[in-house]
């Protein structure tokens, strides 16, 4: 193993309670216009692109920022993280009761499913935020950080 081997694996390494290799904790910012968030349902935004073949993204969490405008989104929208070409939810929906009906600054976190099965995904396959409703008035705009890990099965 070389030297730039033996850095890119320790640093993508992290040990868990087992001494077992847990994989690196990846975090990616997104911002969102809102003409973005009014074409949600039609035009998910790209939270994380597939990570390549033999490899599999898992979806720990999201934080949204929605950072108030002037006006409140109309609709009853809800937000939720899936997979671009399974279209499979990998979070519970945050209403907009509880976010984007807000007239202030607000916040919230996107948990993964918690299912006794398990949440089934693709491989190579990315990461989305969509929405179902479409808010026609409002302008507030959005940031996304996500926090995910890429398993690699080569």
């Amino acid at each position: 193993m070389n030297r730039s081997n033996l850095t890119y694996n320790i640093e993508n390494s992290i040990a868990d309670a087992d001494g077992k290799i847990a994989g690196r904790v990846y975090e990616k910012e997104i911002s969102i216009t809102s003409a973005e968030i009014k074409l949600l349902v039609s035009a998910p935004k790209l939270l994380v692109a597939a990570p390549g073949p033999g490899k599999v993204l898992e979806f720990m969490s999201a934080v949204l920022f929605l950072d108030y405008g002037t006006a409140t989104y109309d609709t009853n929208t809800s937000l939720t993280v899936q997979t671009i070409t399974g279209n499979i939810a990998l979070s519970g929906a945050v209403t907009a009761a509880n976010f984007l009906h807000k007239a202030a600054d607000a916040y919230t976190i996107m948990a993964p499913l918690g299912t006794a099965a398990g949440v089934v995904t693709n491989v190579n396959d990315g990461l989305e935020l969509v929405a179902i409703g479409i808010p026609a008035t409002g302008n507030s705009t959005m940031k996304i950080k996500v926090m995910y890990r890429i398993h690699d099965f080569n």
